[in-house]
């Protein structure tokens, strides 16, 4: 009995160690389709306080904001301090949040489908899919980062334009004219944009 015990410990120990590495080669398109059925689900929700609550935790666990909002800054992050890198990476959260619960508001049979993946550069992959509705298909290329818990993702390309890129772009811009506030104040109206009129 206690030789079975030790046994059944034995295995609990070994899976602990070995889980996490389990983890963090698991398939890339198991995430693009993790958020995609998080999505659909965002579009059956009744309001867009339901759709946030669909949409939310699904950002938090598929996206690498930190990646996100590195990139969107560009030079200009590494003059921030800890708390302000923080505090935009929370803005960027609720940004991308906003965004898809304004945008994935209503199912009428839309269909996403995994197309293949690719090797990008090291610790990078890209995985290709698309949006069939009842008038158009869109390509969504997601690009992504392999980190400690699995992979997350960083952009999304949507009929090849990149949303990292606009991002960058645009911040950049307006981090030449007014620094770190313009940036978050277009932000913050981004995000009152995608809610939805009060009547």
């Amino acid at each position: 009995m206690n030789l079975l015990k030790n046994r059944n410990l034995a295995w609990v120990v070994l899976w602990l160690v070995i889980a996490p590495g389990a983890l963090a080669e698991a398939d890339p398109a198991e995430v693009v389709n993790a958020f995609h059925e998080a999505l659909i689900s965002a579009m059956k929700a009744p309001d867009y306080e339901s759709r946030l609550s669909v949409v939310g935790p699904a950002v938090e666990a598929n996206f690498q904001v930190h990646t996100i909002s590195r990139i969107s800054l560009g030079r200009n992050w590494s003059t921030l301090s800890e708390e302000k890198k923080a505090d935009f990476q929370a803005i960027i959260t609720e940004l991308i949040t906003s965004t898809y619960s304004s945008r994935f508001n209503n199912y009428d049979g839309q269909v996403f489908a995994i197309i293949g993946s690719e090797d990008m550069k090291r610790e990078r992959k890209r995985v290709k899919s698309t949006l069939t509705t009842k008038n158009e298909t869109v390509t969504l290329d997601y690009q992504l980062q392999q980190v400690d818990d699995g992979w997350r993702i960083y952009d999304i390309v949507a009929n090849g334009v990149s949303d990292l890129s606009l991002k960058r772009s645009n911040y950049d811009a307006l981090y030449k004219s007014g620094g770190l506030d313009a940036v978050t104040a277009e932000i913050s109206q981004n995000i009152a944009d995608n809610q939805p009129d009060p009547g």
